[in-house]
């Protein structure tokens, strides 16, 4: 029965209720988009990556002119470190791991091009230490051999080996309907460059793919699709990446003891951003991180000016009709009517808003998943939201409307 002459009064000082009303919808919306983009971020930053970021360190290392033997000066440079004491294992790899860049390719499980069956995988190269350097599992089958490894002649083209070895993840979408194990010694083709079957030689545990710091419904899908090759390329002017894992607790010191030996070997070549692997992990996800605080201020600010609209509101209705209120009073109204209007008027108020909110709320979501492709938004986000408001609306409301439940009978008799 108060409904009818609630909704009559906001409609005679509509100005106020419809602020609020396009307030509540607007920070509903943004609010619900935000927080499904602080989640992408934060669970990118969550991922986890397959290799000991801990205890890796990695050093790009160049030399001004190539040398006589590439091979063995690049095998006696990894020997060198792995004597160091506290170096668990050494190894040549292609770029770092975890950066947010580096090469894929499209490969297919079968000899034929079929878009289908088609992956996109994030590749990398390294010699027959690789895995134990990077602290990669091996699951099934075998390393690398080191007779396996080909080394490229300085600054050639590039080297293609006919075995790799592929994540537990990556054999799990090239051959869906068999068991894992049994990826061993099957082959796989690369896109449409060549025909050269290249065999499966093992499985390793999941190894995250260089696109982790995207944001694509394919970076989700395509998260684990790893592969290594046995091959070392030796471009002069691009020098090399340097690869190595320490025991815990031993990172600063061997770092500085690794450049050192380097230099005691050559001392004509430069090294280049000596990075611990959690550096580069963090640079990586320093913009995602970035983007997650700053869309949570922004919500929480949002939520913020929201309360202190409602309270604002509020306490000017409670000022502007503190007569009528006390005329309430007078006729026999108690403190508990007075709160209930003031309670269902903020329901109302509310209910408009979050209606408007949820529209404009999905219309925003689908825009975004137009120009961004990041995955689909559990809807879950919204009424979770609108419950939010809800609640929000009725703490915000609670302290003018108990002002205005305790308006006294005699004010009815004031001059106004």
């Amino acid at each position: 029965m108060e409904i009818q002459p609630i909704a009559s009064s906001m409609i005679r000082n509509r100005t106020g209720p419809i602020l609020i009303c396009l307030q509540i919808a607007l920070t509903l919306a943004l609010v619900v988009n935000s927080i499904f983009i602080i989640q992408l971020q934060l669970n990118k930053i969550a991922q986890p990556l397959g290799t000991d970021v801990a205890n890796t360190a990695i050093f790009n290392v160049a030399l001004v002119d190539p040398l006589d033997d590439m091979e063995a000066f690049l095998k006696n440079d990894l020997d060198e470190i792995r004597r160091i004491p506290g170096v668990i294992d050494a190894a040549i790899i292609a770029q770092p791991l975890h950066n947010g860049g580096g090469m894929g390719n499209s490969y297919r499980p079968v000899l034929e091009r079929n878009q289908d069956l088609e992956r996109l995988v994030s590749v990398s190269e390294t010699d027959e230490h690789g895995l134990n350097t990077l602290g990669i599992e091996l699951l099934y089958g075998r390393n690398f051999r080191a007779d396996e490894i080909l080394y490229s002649a300085p600054n050639a083209q590039i080297v293609l080996s006919d075995i790799i070895l592929i994540t537990e993840s990556l054999a799990r979408s090239f051959f869906p309907d068999s068991e894992i194990a049994e990826a061993v010694g099957k082959v796989v083709y690369l896109g449409d460059v060549d025909t050269t079957p290249m065999e499966i030689v093992g499985i390793t545990s999941d190894v995250a793919a260089h696109w982790i710091n995207r944001d694509s419904e394919f970076a989700q899908e395509a998260a684990y699709h790893f592969m290594l090759m046995p091959v070392v390329q030796t471009w002069i002017g691009e020098g090399h990446y340097y690869v190595f894992r320490t025991e815990p607790g031993a990172q600063d010191r061997l770092m500085a003891a690794v450049t050192d030996k380097l230099y005691e070997i050559n001392p004509d070549r430069l090294i280049f951003d000596p990075s611990t692997q959690t550096e580069i992990v963090r640079r990586t996800h320093e913009g995602s991180l970035a983007l997650a605080i700053i869309l949570g201020v922004i919500s929480v600010m949002m939520v913020l000016i929201t309360a202190f609209g409602i309270v604002g509101l509020a306490s000017f209705t409670v000022n502007q009709r503190t007569r009528q209120i006390g005329m309430r009073r007078a006729l026999g109204a108690k403190k508990r009517d007075i709160l209930r209007y003031f309670l269902i008027e903020n329901v109302m108020l509310t209910t408009i808003g979050v209606v408007l909110g949820s529209a404009l709320a999905y219309g925003i979501h689908l825009f975004l998943f137009s120009i961004m492709y990041i995955p689909k938004m559990s809807f879950t986000l919204i009424p979770a939201g609108i419950l939010v408001l809800y609640a929000l609306g009725l703490v915000a409301v609670i302290g003018p409307a108990r002002r205005a439940s305790s308006v006294a009978p005699a004010v009815a008799s004031r001059a106004v």
